[in-house]
């Protein structure tokens, strides 16, 4: 994974979200709370570093990877928590794998999968 390389990136998402995000990684040590931006439609923008994308990407790793397990009620979030942390974690694995072959440009993760207006 190339989140070691990146010195910064933009998380571009819903609210609800960066929410998610946040209370998955707001303990780990190398977690640094960023500034959100606010945009339309109840979207944000946070500038994470490269040493807390580090801390997002594992600790979604972690919820991806183990967050199935639970019992009953449980279950059912154990199941939603692994949907939003394979979701944030797969696209910005993505992003940041592109970014290694292209020099110069800002590194921009858009976790939006609406669709659009129809005209």
């Amino acid at each position: 994974m190339g989140a070691g390389k990146v010195s910064s990136a933009t998380l571009v998402c819903h609210r609800d979200t960066w929410d998610f995000v946040a209370a998955q990684i707001g303990s780990h040590p190398h977690f640094r709370t960023p500034v959100l931006e606010e945009r339309d439609a109840g979207m944000v923008a946070a500038v994470i570093s490269g040493r807390s994308l580090v801390a997002m990407l594992l600790s979604l790793y972690r919820v991806a990877e183990t967050g199935r397990r639970g019992q009953d009620a449980d279950e059912l979030v154990a199941y939603a928590d692994w949907a939003m942390a394979s979701q944030v974690y797969r696209s910005t694995a993505e992003v940041l794998n592109q970014a290694n072959y292209a020099e110069g440009d800002p590194v921009v993760v858009t976790i939006d999968n609406r669709l659009p207006a129809r005209r």
